[in-house]
């Protein structure tokens, strides 16, 4: 990156006004790209410029004044005017409002993307004062209440809308109507809602649902599903188009599944939403993946490991040549894994490349290829490419088939570290899929360096932890004698308004390590089952998944009832 590059306005500014030089706008733009943190929050925390001083510097910028915001006295009638779910989408607080235009108070640089969808949303002109961060969210809070008033608030206004201005069911072949629907203001400010309150809730996934009577939105945190406020059923339609539009899909086309992307900035976070349709029987089912690059700190530090893990992963990821293998379940972090391994040894010595179906984190100096299928662009195809490219580490998303398996071994035995992921219950079962896919077995002996099983458990709300002994039957569950446990309490989350009664928040992952040692090389050349392959393991240390979800029951992280579920 140079100083050309910076694409960012408020650090354009700081490097015109001599605040920064370039060097440290190229710094602040990578920490940015890396952890999600706004440019204004890095700047100030870094201490190269006071709240106060870059606000004067923003608001001579944009021909503006700064204001004392709790200072104010804005009347009830100002403060409608702006609906909660666009005041929280934006950060913004009205001051003054007339007939034709409303001022807006706010904590950072506007950009004319930002001004135009204001001005849509709101339907009048905007201008713009500017206000401390932490007074804008104060009255935010305080004028809108919390986020189960703006969802009931939008819910009835899209309630109160005109069934003759709203699409009808019967109407679905007419593309203008729905393209209308899908744009107009009620709408769009719905979705801007759903949108921001997922990433409040820190949601990975947000499910859209249209069923026979009903339309249902649900949100996945910490890998459960929680059920919003249903909107109306007829709105089914041009809620989806929305998103379809904002994705840069087909809105039309509803009989073919769809993948697109969403790129955006919500509450001064930059967000990546992955888009997935689906026909069903009553209307396109729409998944979106929600990628928070401020949520996700990739470093292995991070990951939780038990330290002989820790030890053994970062060993063996600086090792010459070899295959690793991070295997689990959908959604049990091992993308996250891999990320954090390949950051670890991205230096400037090594040339590193992945291919991914899709690359869900961009990580400097990696060179990252989409794979994607129907263009013929394969796993396969790609990894051939990779081979004439000169790299020292390989990430392969997923191994599926015998093809993408035969060339991570041709790559590893060339003198080659690939990393991948395999969707097996264990590590030990990373072994059998592999010569289930048609891998001679001498072959895996001799590429493969290790296997990292891993699994997410919910960790319990530090807010509403409670302490309990837990019952014989309990402790027979888990293989555990009253004397395993030294008196020890587990504990349960009752449920509290931060965690939204759930008892949980956060997670952390479950890992067990198996290193292929050369006794566990002859048992794979010896094609011995999984379970004994399994038992060597253990025999020569590995903590298993189950024993390590019992270890983080002692230490109080996480409950009985997640530790059973996932191990």
């Amino acid at each position: 990156m140079t100083e050309d590059t910076i694409q960012d306005p408020l650090l354009q500014l700081l490097v015109e006004q001599g605040v920064i030089t370039g060097e440290q706008a190229i710094d602040v733009q990578s920490e940015h790209d890396e952890s999600g943190k706004p440019i204004r929050s890095i700047v100030i925390d870094l201490g190269l410029i006071r709240e106060d001083d870059l606000l004067d510097m923003v608001a001579a910028f944009l021909g503006t004044q700064v204001i004392n915001l709790p200072a104010q006295d804005i009347p009830v009638e100002v403060i409608r005017s702006v609906p909660a779910s666009v005041a929280r989408m934006y950060n913004v607080v009205p001051v003054s409002v007339t007939d034709t235009s409303v001022e807006l108070a706010t904590y950072d640089m506007v950009s004319t993307q930002t001004m135009d969808e204001l001005m849509f949303v709101l339907t009048c002109d905007v201008s713009f004062l500017l206000a401390r961060a932490d007074d804008v969210k104060a009255c935010i809070n305080q004028f809108y209440g919390d986020d189960s008033d703006a969802v009931n608030d939008m819910l009835s206004t899209l309630e109160g809308v005109d069934d003759t201005e709203e699409l009808q069911l019967g109407d679905e072949t007419d593309e203008k109507g729905i393209e209308e629907a899908a744009g107009s203001t009620p709408v769009i400010r719905f979705v801007n809602l759903v949108l921001y309150q997922a990433v409040n809730d820190r949601a990975s996934d947000i499910h859209l649902e249209p069923f026979e009577k009903e339309f249902r939105i649900r949100y996945r945190v910490d890998g459960a599903l929680y059920e919003m406020a249903p909107p109306p059923r007829r709105l089914a339609l041009p809620l989806i188009s929305r998103i379809k539009v904002m994705s840069g899909l087909n809105i039309a086309e509803r009989r073919l599944p769809q993948d697109g992307r969403i790129q955006l900035s919500i509450g001064g976070r930059s967000i990546d939403l992955r888009v997935s349709t689906l026909p069903t029987q009553f209307g396109e089912s729409v998944v979106l993946r929600v990628l928070d690059q401020s949520n996700v700190q990739l470093s292995v530090e991070n990951l939780g490991m038990p330290d002989d893990v820790y030890e053994k992963f970062t060993g063996d990821i600086v090792k010459p040549n070899g295959i690793v293998i991070v295997t689990g379940p959908t959604g049990s972090g091992k993308t996250t894994t891999l990320y954090s391994g390949l950051k670890r040894v991205n230096t400037i010595d090594r040339k590193l490349l992945t291919a991914e179906e899709p690359v869900e984190y961009n990580i400097e100096g990696i060179m990252q290829v989409p794979v994607k299928e129907s263009t013929g662009n394969t796993f396969a195809n790609v990894l051939r490419a990779f081979l004439r490219q000169d790299p020292d580490i390989i990430m392969v998303g997923e191994i599926r088939d015998i093809e993408t398996a035969q060339i991570a071994v041709q790559a590893s035995l060339t003198g080659h570290l690939v990393f991948s992921t395999l969707h097996t219950n264990d590590a030990a079962g990373a072994v059998t899929r592999l010569i289930d896919m048609g891998i001679e077995p001498f072959l895996i002996a001799s590429t493969l360096e290790a296997v990292l099983g891993q699994r997410l458990v919910r960790t319990i709300c530090d807010q509403c932890k409670t302490p309990y002994e837990p019952d014989d039957d309990v402790l027979d569950m888990l293989g555990l004698t009253p004397s395993d446990i030294s008196g020890r309490s587990f504990f349960y989350g009752s449920g509290c308004s931060y965690c939204n009664d759930t008892g949980y928040h956060g997670r952390r992952g479950l890992y067990e390590y198996l290193s292929v040692t050369e006794s566990v090389r002859q048992m794979i050349n010896d094609r011995k089952p999984t379970i004994v392959i399994r038992d060597q393991a253990v025999t020569q240390g590995m903590t298993t998944m189950r024993q390590h979800g019992i270890q983080c029951l002692l230490d109080g992280y996480t409950t009985v009832d997640e530790v059973i579920k996932y191990t």
